[in-house]
């Protein structure tokens, strides 16, 4: 009987990885296009990172084990993967600009907003922000180059307020999902200003924490926070691409005041609606439709707590859009 010779498995598995690599690169980009289903597309592409990114992190515990065949057709595959999850990417933002020009259109909407509303969401979805938690992980930071913070440890920009805006879509920064969303909209107000434009935002921000330092926090000046027609939850209809939409956590005030602290910034989320019925998050930058990111709160360690002491089920219809943030679109002097 002839011996199992393991040298043979490298090569098989070996050979097995290099095709996988070839095919990813070569088969599934192409193809993109007719496979473009925005969920899938985002999701995919960002599923490839963290493949990327655990292989690097564990190279030592992990890839430093196996035989060096091996080792090289796994980060061949690896590679292949970041390199189509770039090429998704930009085929996801596509789509979603694309299908929300459409939304805007049909609702007649000025060009300028037009505009506007699209960098919105383009700047949504190039963020490079994380949320800082109160119960533990990765505080709130900005580059110092560009913020410090005042007597009461919130932000202000050094400078040119716009131009640390700007640097926010530059550098990885932890900010709270709610002045976060503001800063979106106002860097697509930087976006599309002229000299003029960008002078007056320096002025009306310089020094403040953004938007909090602002009269009304900005409501009347930069934003406009309309009512909904009927009761007090906005439904789908009323919404347009590049609004700000704030769902509302009510399982938050069933938590014991003195576990509540631990979970500040829990009482809703802030996400933008992008068009088609779904939203995207200003963290996992993944289109939703509303269903699926209402489905997302049941895993909140806010709700479950509260959920266990009030012997609640929580449901997902249960959060709804509670508030809509619109920017207040600036005129086009040309």
């Amino acid at each position: 009987m002839k011996s199992h010779d393991p040298n043979q498995d490298q090569q098989a598995l070996l050979a097995f990885t290099f095709r996988s690599g070839l095919w990813i690169s070569q088969r599934l980009t192409p193809l993109k296009q007719s496979l473009c289903n925005n969920t899938f597309i985002c999701v995919g592409g960002n599923f490839s990172g963290r493949v990327v990114t655990r292989l690097a992190k564990e190279r030592s515990a992990f890839l430093r084990t196996l035989p060096s065949p091996l080792r090289f057709g796994m980060v061949l595959v690896a590679t292949a993967l970041f390199f189509c999850r770039s090429e998704w990417s930009k085929v996801c933002a596509a789509e979603v600009i694309g299908a929300a020009r459409q939304e805007l259109r049909a609702a007649k909407l000025p060009a300028d907003e037009i505009r506007v509303r699209l960098k919105i969401i383009e700047n949504v979805a190039a963020l490079k922000a994380y949320f800082p938690r109160a119960d533990g992980g990765r505080p709130e930071t900005r580059n110092p180059k560009f913020w410090k913070t005042n007597k009461d440890g919130s932000y202000i920009p050094i400078g040119k307020p716009t131009e640390a805006i700007g640097d926010l879509w530059r550098t990885v920064s932890g900010i709270r999902c709610s002045k976060l969303s503001a800063l979106v909209m106002i860097k697509a107000m930087v976006d599309v200003a002229d000299e003029k434009q960008l002078a007056a935002l320096d002025e009306m921000l310089h020094g403040k924490v953004i938007p909090n330092g602002l009269p009304k926090r900005g409501v009347g000046t930069l934003f406009s926070k309309p009512k909904p027609k009927n009761g007090e939850v906005f439904q789908l209809a009323e919404l347009l691409p590049g609004d700000e939409v704030w769902f509302e956590n009510p399982y938050f005030d069933l938590i014991d005041s003195s576990q509540k602290p631990k979970y500040y910034g829990q009482e809703g989320h802030h996400v933008f609606y992008i068009g088609g019925g779904n939203v995207m998050d200003m963290y996992s930058r993944e289109p939703q439709s509303i269903e699926e990111f209402r489905r997302t709160f049941l895993n909140w360690k806010s709700v479950k707590i509260a959920a266990e002491t009030s012997k609640r089920k929580p449901r997902a219809g249960e959060f709804q859009i509670k508030a809509v943030r619109r920017l207040i679109f600036p005129k086009n002097n040309s």
